[in-house]
């Protein structure tokens, strides 16, 4: 008797359209973070009570280890991000801005879905001052629970999620920027 494997790899030539289309099933849950969901609430949520941030340990392009349990006591802005979306791109400024603009905040941008070669061609095009980090199997943004792409959040000096925004913003601007120096300031 065949297992499902043996009897998938010596299936007759449509086996071509079936592995494609196991491609692309496999593909789906990078779409469902890409692609805006009605059911999402869009815009800045303050977290009452800020729950602690989940684990966060990833390699920049520069092969630099980030690690946020590293950065305690300070604030850390978390970007998740895709070169594949369009309003992520589009908010990039503003948080590179951000970065440089208040160095005592700590500025990532996660690469959701994105491979590192991908990232790396992105970067080439785009100048930004806080470190690319990408995350190519999600896991990242799965266990950060990123429903679609833009999400930032902004992590307290304790290490709890204080704030997350859906969708692009402005982060070098009042409001945003003052809630954030807020935390900075205590």
């Amino acid at each position: 008797m065949l297992s499902p494997t043996d009897a998938f790899d010596s299936a007759p030539p449509m086996a071509l359209s079936r592995r494609r289309l196991l491609a692309c099933l496999a593909a789906l849950p990078l779409l469902a973070v890409t692609v805006p969901s009605a059911a999402v609430g869009r815009g800045l949520q303050r977290l009452h009570p800020r729950p602690s941030a989940p684990a966060l340990r990833l390699t920049a392009l520069d092969g630099e280890t980030y690690d946020l349990s590293a950065q305690r006591g300070r604030v850390v802005v978390v970007n998740f991000w895709s070169v594949y979306c369009r309003a992520c791109k589009a908010e990039m400024p503003a948080l590179d801005a951000l970065a440089r603009q208040h160095p005592e905040v700590a500025v990532w941008g996660v690469a959701a879905g994105d491979s590192p070669e991908t990232v790396a061609t992105f970067a080439e095009t785009v100048a930004v001052g806080f470190p690319l980090l990408p995350d190519p199997r999600m896991h990242a943004a799965s266990a950060w629970s990123v429903p679609v792409l833009p999400v930032t959040d902004v992590i307290d000096p304790q290490g709890r999620i204080a704030l997350r925004m859906i969708g692009e913003a402005h982060w070098d601007q009042p409001p945003l920027r003052d809630q954030v120096l807020a935390l900075v300031a205590g």
